[in-house]
């Protein structure tokens, strides 16, 4: 009896830590950084993909403009290390979260930045302006 018990018990487990993380996956809206404007729930994940950078050479993304903290919560970048394994200089891509925490609207900008500066050259200045609407 306490053998089928426990095979229940683990099983009844094993749904609930499955539902647990498709919730957590569902909670996450993506959006690539060229969009100009996004509607997330409250509670929800916002993440703004930047894709492809190279952080060795000196690629890197910064907020330039903050979104309202009672709206969004304070923004985290995350990279993942693209290149094989064992080997340096590869590229990374790039997101930032933020989580929705309150009701209302607000506006996040972006700029790109070689080695901690706007580069020189026009052409390869860019930003982004993203207005997301948190319901």
């Amino acid at each position: 009896m306490n053998q089928k018990l426990t095979r229940a018990g683990l099983a009844l487990l094993g749904v609930t830590a499955l539902s647990i993380g498709l919730s957590a996956c569902a909670s996450d809206t993506t959006i690539d950084y060229t969009s100009d404007a996004v509607t997330v729930s409250s509670g929800e994940t916002l993440v703004i993909d930047f894709g492809m950078i190279n952080s060795s050479v000196g690629d890197g993304w910064v907020i330039t403009t903050e979104p309202d903290s009672a709206i969004l919560g304070a923004g985290t970048a995350g990279t993942k290390y693209l290149g094989e394994e064992g080997s340096t200089g590869g590229g990374n891509s790039l997101t930032y979260r933020f989580p929705a925490v309150g009701a209302g609207t607000t506006v996040i900008e972006f700029e790109y930045e070689f080695r901690g500066e706007v580069p020189d050259d026009v052409a390869e200045q860019e930003t982004a302006r993203i207005e997301v609407t948190v319901k």
